[in-house]
Formats: C-alpha cells, structure tokens, sequence
C-alpha cells in the first residue's frame, strides 16, 4: 500500500502539478483500506502537489463498509474530504457473498455512523438490484433501510456481469440465473417511484439526490468535461487525448517508481468518437440532456448533421426529443428512452475507420 502511495504521488508530480481541480474523486479502488497516517499522508502529498484544499467544492472518498471505522473517517475529513460513497450494495448475507463482498449489514449502519460522527456532511449509499428472484417488497425493504439513514445520494445499479468475476463463473456455470428482463424493469421503475417519493430526484440514470446534493465529480464525467486520473488503471480525458494508466498496481507502482511513464494506452480521439462519447454520457442526464452547440464546439461536428436521419427515427419514435433553449438545441432521452438508453447509443456507435491497404 505505500508503495501505491509513493507511485500516486510521484505521477501527481508530474501530471497535477498546481492542477487545482474542482472536484476530486478517491476511490475505484478502496483508499479506506489505507491506515489513517497513510490516508494522511496520501492527502496532504496530493494537496501540496495540486492545491486540491484551495479549489475544490467536492473531495469524495469511496468506502466498503468493513473497511471504514471511526479513525479512518475522522482522518480522511481532517485531510479534506466532505462526501464519501459507501458500498452497501445489499443487505442479503448471500447476495453479498455473490458480490464478493466481505461485509455485513451491521457493518454498513456502523460505517455510515462513522462516517457522520466524522463531520462528513454528504454521505453517497450505492445499491445493487436486480439479482435473482429478488422481490419487489425485498428491495422496498432495502430501499426503505437506507431511507431511514437519511443520506444525501443514492446510487442504485442494475445487477450486471462482469467478465472474470465470481458472480459470471457462477452464472456460466449454471448456479446463478439472470434476472428476468421484465422483472428488472418493474424494480428499475419502482425505484425511481420510491426515491422520488422520499425526495430524491433521479438525475441520472442510477443516481438520485435530495435538493442541492448531485454528485459534482460525476457531473463532471456526464458533462464530458476533462478530469486526470492518477493510480493504477486510472483513465483521464485531458486536453483532447484519452488516457488509461497500467491495470496492474504492481506493475504500475514498478513503472512509476522507476521514473516511467505508467501510461497502458493514450490517443487523440476521432471527432466522430468525441461526438459519440458526448452522446453516451449527456442522454443519461433526462433534465439536462446533450447540448448542441456544446457539442460542435467539443467534437467540431454538427450533431444535427452528423445522426439527422436516425435523430429524425429516433424522435419520431418518441425516444429522443429536441428542445429550443435560447440559441442552442438539447437533445435528451424522452422516459421511454431512457429505458432503452442502451440500444440507442449502439445505434450512434460510428464506423471504425478506414484501413488504407
């Protein structure tokens, strides 16, 4: 783990230096494994690096339940964090065993009060639904649990399977089935009921939040703004060119403490890919949708141009909508489309380009 450390701070010097960002994200990963000194240490080196204390609005921390007590949440709010996002995923002991996940729901309600008696004013709940037989009154009860913490944001993802993990061996070995389509559906729509009710507005796809209480960092992602990643298989999209670092820790820590640049991949993006990627992260906002005008600035394609015949199907087909706003055009996912919001990003997806033989 200090090796990690180490490693983050030596690339922070050299790709963060006086960054000053808005938001900042820890974690993809699990940074409350880290002892406190180490969380400390890894905070202070990067603010010294970066000025991330003077600039930031937003400094958000991941945490597993069992990983986060009291001396680690009141360190990581005395290094500068204001919001962290605990990965209660679910209640089910077995569900959880599923997931690969060591904790136990008395260790999330545990966290959660750490987390608050830390001064952590904004505290993030991720759940997982979806996963088989798993009832409409099951997941209200899960929903009603979390409700009853109070947080200012609920993620809730729809249980996916991941290539290499446990929980896909389990299903290509017969032991675990799918959800039904129709089933996921019914549970996706009862959340946002049940959320909207309690006064959390779905802002996006998975994410709800009270009044004032979005995921800034996140927004910042959906927004296609640039953000840096540092660390191992960290990704950054920065001054035109996309980035991802070494997967491996091991690998990338070797790298960087040898004065290498960790880098696994980088390009300069295609506009016709910068086009799309706007597209795949502005329709998962239903207010706030894709803009235009933004859009050719970023891309230098006109998007009305680019898509017209399948913008004019899909609209036609009541799954996308285009609005006036001032000068500019937005175009977002109507409630049925956002539905089917996957199927109809494959359809932008654009042609790979052409091989000159």
């Amino acid at each position: 783990m200090e090796h990690q450390v180490h490693a983050i701070l030596a690339e922070a010097e050299l790709r963060a230096q006086n960054l000053r960002p808005q938001t900042v994200f820890f974690g993809g990963g699990t940074p409350s494994l880290l002892e406190p000194a180490l969380l400390q240490k890894l905070f202070n080196g990067l603010h010294d690096i970066s000025q991330f204390r003077d600039s930031a609005n937003e400094v958000t921390m991941e945490a597993n339940p069992e990983s986060l007590d009291t001396p680690t949440a009141q360190a990581a709010a005395e290094a500068g964090v204001n919001r962290i996002s605990l990965g209660f995923q679910s209640f089910d002991q077995e569900v959880l065993r599923a997931y690969d996940r060591v904790h136990s729901a008395e260790d999330c309600f545990r966290a959660f009060a750490a987390a608050r008696s830390a001064g952590i004013a904004r505290i993030n709940v991720d759940l997982i639904f979806a996963y088989p037989g798993q009832t409409l009154k099951a997941w209200e009860q899960t929903l009603q649990q979390v409700l009853s913490l109070q947080p200012e944001h609920i993620s809730c993802y729809e249980l996916s399977y991941e290539p290499g993990t446990a929980l896909t061996r389990l299903k290509e070995a017969g032991r675990w089935q799918a959800e039904d389509v129709d089933q996921c559906l019914r549970l996706f729509l009862h959340t946002r009921q049940i959320l909207g009710d309690a006064g959390y507005f779905a802002y996006e796809v998975s994410a709800f939040a009270k009044e004032q209480e979005a995921a800034r960092h996140n927004l910042a992602y959906w927004r296609f703004l640039d953000y840096v990643g540092l660390g191992a298989g960290a990704s950054s999209w920065h001054n035109g060119k996309r980035r991802r670092n070494l997967a491996l820790p091991e690998e990338y820590s070797q790298a960087m403490l040898a004065g290498n640049d960790p880098v696994a991949e980088e390009e300069a993006c295609r506009a016709q890919t910068v086009l799309f990627d706007i597209l795949m992260m502005g329709l998962r906002l239903p207010e706030e949708g894709v803009s235009v005008a933004r859009a050719k600035r970023i891309s230098g394609l006109d998007l009305l141009a680019e898509h017209k015949s399948l913008l004019q199907q899909l609209i036609g087909q009541g799954l996308l909508e285009l609005l006036p706003s001032g000068n500019d055009h937005l175009l977002r996912c109507t409630n049925q489309g956002l539905l089917l919001l996957d199927n109809i990003l494959q359809r932008f997806l654009p042609e790979p380009p052409a091989l000159s033989v």
